[in-house]
């Protein structure tokens, strides 16, 4: 699209970029001439990603056809610009919204910035599956039919796969949303690759919902910050009150490079070899786990489990110190490890020979010694506690705040927001008291609201 738009121009540009395709003489940056070549502005004869009418048209209309959708936008600002957009599109002031606790944090950016009331949805925490591997599960249909009973709300927003790879029953809640009126808003940024493949789980919007986003450089091959935006064709919103509210987040100015990048990762997980290169994937996966079992180790697995993101974990290890081993030893670095399991995501790039780097790494670390754990079946995650709260995150924002001792901090309402990265997600947001589970991870002065 990008190469067709510019014909190798031969313009002298006075505009913006001012770089003029070309490199500025940085050190190490000449390996970037390609990436400059192809970053223009919204010069004469090229197309306007937020007011698209050429070229991006036709490509985001070819993604539409590919997912299915009524209508599918490029992002180059990451799943966080749609996310905003699409609160900002179905949300007004004071409009009352569940959402599922495991969202990311973008999620109470737009709770902020529309005004919605938030009542917070527990996914599973209590199994022994959750105590186990210490992370979140799935949303339970039934306990969010009993929460739709009790309250009436405007949209339902919740996230899966989760960063861990739990896939909740969509297409069942979302027979259960439309039974109450109510919008479905899932955040699928880690699914990019579900479309492509039968071997994963079906796509948020093939299940019924009504919004959903995908970041194609979570698993997808592309680059940091390519994302969709996708509205299902029963979503009764026109696609042009979304094309607005984009419009309201989004740079004046996207990156054509990376717009290029998201037609180009399209058109290749949608080809004979793109698809072929995700069955391959999947298949060194199961490979590779088997090895590992055969070694000792143990993998979360399971009908609602996407396999791309291997979640393991080794009897008894304390597995944050197995993570230390690996990056100090091995120069191996997980996405994300507890004492209860390491994460390794996986996508487009990852080979088999990777993985036999990790695995052969993974069996040399095993005899050295771990500390070891017990698991405590009555373990509540670090997601936990429910949230108490007192204040809704527009009525927080920017409220004047104190600090006081950690120690003299439970139940006064936190002016600050807990959000370990990886993953996003929030452990203790503004306008919620802070209760005794948060204070580990509060410094030893603690930002409370003002009285």
């Amino acid at each position: 699209m990008l190469k067709l738009l510019s014909k190798r121009l031969k313009r002298i540009l006075f505009t913006t970029p001012s770089h003029g395709q070309n490199p500025p003489p940085f050190k190490n940056i000449s390996n970037l001439k390609k990436f400059y070549r192809w970053d223009y502005s919204e010069i004469e004869g090229f197309d306007n990603l937020l007011d698209p009418k050429g070229a991006i048209l036709m490509a985001q209309g070819k993604a539409s056809d590919i997912f299915n959708t009524k209508k599918t936008f490029f992002l180059t600002q990451g799943s966080t610009t749609g996310i905003l957009a699409i609160l900002k599109t179905v949300l007004n002031f004071k409009d009352k919204v569940l959402v599922a606790r495991n969202c990311h944090k973008s999620v109470f950016s737009g709770l902020v910035l529309t005004g919605a009331t938030v009542d917070w949805f527990m996914p599973d925490t209590k199994s022994e599956m959750c105590a186990k591997w210490g992370i979140m599960g799935e949303v339970n249909p039934e306990e969010l039919k009993d929460a739709f009973k009790l309250n009436q709300y405007k949209a339902f927003i919740m996230t899966s796969p989760t960063y861990e790879g739990i896939n909740s029953n969509i297409e069942e809640i979302s027979k259960i949303c439309k039974e109450f009126g109510v919008l479905l808003i899932v955040d699928e940024a880690h699914g990019a690759l579900y479309n492509f493949s039968e071997l994963l789980p079906k796509t948020a919007i093939e299940q019924g919902a009504d919004f959903s986003v995908n970041s194609l450089h979570k698993n997808a091959g592309a680059l940091n910050q390519c994302a969709l935006l996708h509205i299902s064709k029963d979503c009764p919103y026109d696609w042009r009150e979304v094309q607005n509210t984009i419009n309201l987040f989004h740079t004046s100015s996207p990156s054509y490079p990376l717009v290029a990048n998201i037609e180009a990762s399209i058109n290749f997980l949608s080809s004979k070899k793109g698809k072929k290169a995700i069955g391959q994937l999947i298949t060194d996966i199961k490979n590779f786990q088997t090895a590992l079992e055969n070694e000792g180790f143990e993998f979360l697995k399971g009908d609602n489990k996407d396999i791309t993101k291997i979640l393991l974990r080794l009897d008894n290890a304390d597995c944050s110190k197995l993570s230390d081993l690996l990056f100090e030893e091995y120069n191996i670095e997980d996405e994300i490890s507890s004492a209860f399991s390491c994460l390794y995501l996986t996508g487009i790039g990852t080979n088999k020979g990777k993985l036999n780097k990790l695995k052969s790494a993974l069996i040399n670390a095993k005899n050295k010694k771990f500390d070891k754990i017990g698991i405590d079946k009555t373990l509540i995650p670090v997601f936990q506690p429910y949230p108490l709260v007192k204040l809704q995150p527009w009525e927080a924002y920017n409220r004047d705040y104190i600090y006081v001792q950690k120690e003299n901090a439970p139940l006064m309402l936190s002016s600050e927001m807990i959000v370990p990265y990886p993953p996003g997600i929030g452990i203790l947001y503004p306008g919620e008291a802070i209760q005794q589970e948060h204070l580990e991870y509060l410094n030893d002065d603690a930002g409370v609201i003002k009285p």
